[in-house]
């Protein structure tokens, strides 16, 4: 309806054609044609009495039947109907008025503002930032123009000379979607495969329109790509349900767990650094989804590795010392390195931690598609600067603690040789020592008050069991203490002491503490080595 304010029936529409009009010049060329301006046909002959120059009369329009109708209504009526301020109204029976043509809008259309960019500069200035070559997001599963240019970079150092910072800044945030510093490039090679063969085969397709064979092979390959893409898309649907549900429920919680890429020391800005072995420094990365706290594990490599053991007792730690006590249901998301998590240590640890110490009643683990394991874990040690100078490993645990201010600061452990446990051997003498099925295929595991484990290797398929404790296995071989409640025994330690060091790298250090402090030369001179 064009210009309809009242229905049929003689109600108010809801939607006003005010809003139609999206400009304002459009919207003063509709209420001036419902203005009229009359002559005022009896003056008042009282002294001192105001004269107005002109009346006026005021319609609105209306849909009756088929038809378009206008209608006499009063100055307040008109004012209502249309939404419109009485200061709007003023201003346009002026112009009618004074001019007879409906008033032009005129703002933002002045030419006295000297420093104002010309339409060449901001030309110049968008080449300028076009110039720059990013690169996408391998982890944004959806499409995404969002550019990421170099972490080296930032807009002060790309601005053009030619005019000011602050108007620089502002074309670049305005008119372009770019971001600073790379994001993973651990792409996965079928993702990479997929986009190749796909060009090569378009590119084969112009040459041979005609054949039929090179369409069908392009279609199965984006079909497969999309199906990748689908799987990878469902764990990140995992991770936020399980979120979600951690936030609303007490007793459920949801976390990521990863070790970082590997800290050095002396991490110092030396030449020397890239020709010489330096101490090896881990970060162990434990991320709660509901409180977005997070929990950073620091040791060297003479405290510790990253294998299975290490892992479950880091993850032991966590549970006992950090995880809300009233949580019962956890669910943990992790990538799927066999070396680390995806083993049958770890799900024999799991298992023992719901069934024999009982510390929760329920344990869901969660791994990615191959290559698609970007997590929380990933974007929290994004906030750390890797170029910070470093001397000894307790350099980066201030760095760690100064990486994050909001929501809370990284909680970062301190982590020696003692923390560490030999489950693989502890749990050989009540679980069985090789694991009923394959690890590799696995994508979801489930752990509750049973002997059975539940496992699948697709997200929504069925679920298959696997008996980890039998009848033949007693309660009186099982590692817990049954005397007393919530008691159980720990697995022995799994090193002696501080681990060596080769004395290659033991040489290569010594020659780089020249570079440190006092303080670096006494920790350095007595590290362990062969």
């Amino acid at each position: 309806m064009e210009g309809g304010d009242i229905s049929s029936d003689g109600e108010l529409n809801i939607s006003s054609v005010m809003e139609a009009r999206s400009s304002t010049d459009a919207q003063n060329l509709y209420l001036c044609g419902l203005i009229t301006v009359l002559p005022v046909q009896r003056k008042t002959l009282k002294e001192g009495a105001k004269h107005y120059g002109a009346s006026y009369k005021y319609r609105i329009r209306a849909l009756v039947g088929e038809n378009t109708k206008e209608f006499n209504v009063c100055r307040k009526a008109f004012i209502a109907i249309h939404g419109i301020s009485k200061k709007k109204v003023e201003i346009l029976v002026s112009s009618l008025k004074e001019t007879g043509y409906t008033p032009q809008d005129k703002r933002g259309k002045h030419t006295n503002h000297l420093n104002k960019l010309s339409l060449e500069t901001l030309s110049l200035v968008r080449q300028h930032i076009n110039s720059f070559k990013g690169r996408g997001s391998h982890y944004s599963l959806k499409d995404s123009t969002k550019i990421y240019l170099s972490e080296e970079l930032n807009v002060k150092k790309n601005a053009y000379n030619k005019i000011s910072y602050e108007s620089y800044r502002q074309v670049f945030c305005r008119d372009f979607n770019i971001s600073f510093g790379y994001p993973r490039t651990d792409t996965y090679s079928a993702c990479n495969e997929f986009t190749v063969k796909i060009k090569n085969l378009e590119s084969e397709k112009l040459e041979n329109t005609e054949n039929l064979q090179i369409s069908m092979e392009i279609k199965r390959l984006t079909t497969e790509n999309t199906l990748h893409k689908k799987k990878a898309e469902m764990f990140y649907s995992r991770k936020k349900m399980a979120k979600k549900n951690s936030r609303k429920n007490s007793n459920t919680e949801a976390i990521c767990m990863d070790f970082a890429k590997n800290l050095q020391v002396p991490n110092i800005p030396t030449n020397d650094i890239y020709y010489k072995r330096q101490l090896s420094v881990y970060a162990f990365n434990v991320h709660v989804l509901s409180t977005s706290g997070s929990y950073f594990y620091v040791y060297s490599e003479c405290e510790g590795k990253k294998g299975s053991d290490d892992v479950c007792s880091l993850l032991h730690n966590f549970i006992y010392s950090h995880l809300d006590p009233e949580v019962k249901h956890l669910k943990i998301f992790c990538d799927s390195c066999s070396g680390q998590q995806k083993n049958f240590t770890f799900f024999r640890v799991l298992h023992n931690l719901v069934n024999n110490e009982k510390r929760l009643e329920s344990v869901v683990v969660t791994f990615p598609i191959r290559g698609h394991s970007y997590m929380e874990c990933d974007k929290n040690f994004g906030l750390v600067n890797q170029k910070s100078r470093a001397e000894v490993p307790e350099d980066w645990l201030q760095i760690l603690e100064d990486a994050r201010h909001s929501p809370t600061p990284f909680n970062v452990i301190n982590v020696n040789h003692i923390l560490f446990r030999s489950w693989t051997k502890f749990l050989d003498n009540s679980y069985p020592k090789k694991s009923p099925f394959p690890s590799r295929p696995i994508r979801e595991i489930n752990i509750q008050r049973r002997a059975l484990l539940q496992y699948r290797t697709t997200y929504n398929g069925a679920w298959e069991s696997a008996l980890l404790q039998g009848e033949d296995r007693k309660s009186s071989r099982l590692p817990v203490c049954h005397l007393k409640d919530n008691e159980f025994r720990l697995p022995e330690y799994s090193y002696e002491g501080q681990l060596t060091i080769s004395a290659e790298k033991f040489r290569d250090i010594q020659h780089l503490k020249k570079c440190c402090s006092r303080e670096a030369h006494e920790f350095f001179a007595n590290l362990p080595h062969q």
